[in-house]
């Protein structure tokens, strides 16, 4: 990456070399974090550039099947309550975005 690339691709690249090195696990976190960048609307770079990194981790995990376990796991965990506010809160966040891209996957 040159000095005059565009932000919005050196952050798509770095997430894309990322995820090519991680497991799923850490790429699910990392798709988590770009939900919450665009959902707080606190940006590194531009809203563009986190609703893209998302679709490319959301695509990946969803392909390797990562997606739908969690989504069978999460009720069961949130019901043991035995996770933390914070993970209370992610579980939350992902099962309505499962729940949504979904229904718009089956829409579409």
């Amino acid at each position: 990456m040159g000095a005059g690339d565009e932000p919005e691709l050196v952050v798509y690249h770095r997430h894309l070399a990322q995820l090519l090195a991680c497991g799923d696990e850490e790429a699910f976190e990392a798709l988590m974090v770009q939900a919450r960048h665009v959902i707080t609307r606190s940006y590194e770079t531009s809203l563009y550039d986190h609703q893209q990194t998302f679709r490319l981790l959301w695509h990946h995990l969803d392909q390797v099947g990562h997606l739908h376990r969690v989504n069978q796991a999460a009720p069961g965990r949130l019901a043991s309550g035995r996770v933390s506010s914070e993970e209370t809160t992610e579980l939350e966040l992902f099962l309505t975005l499962y729940a949504r891209i979904g229904a718009a996957d089956t829409a579409g």
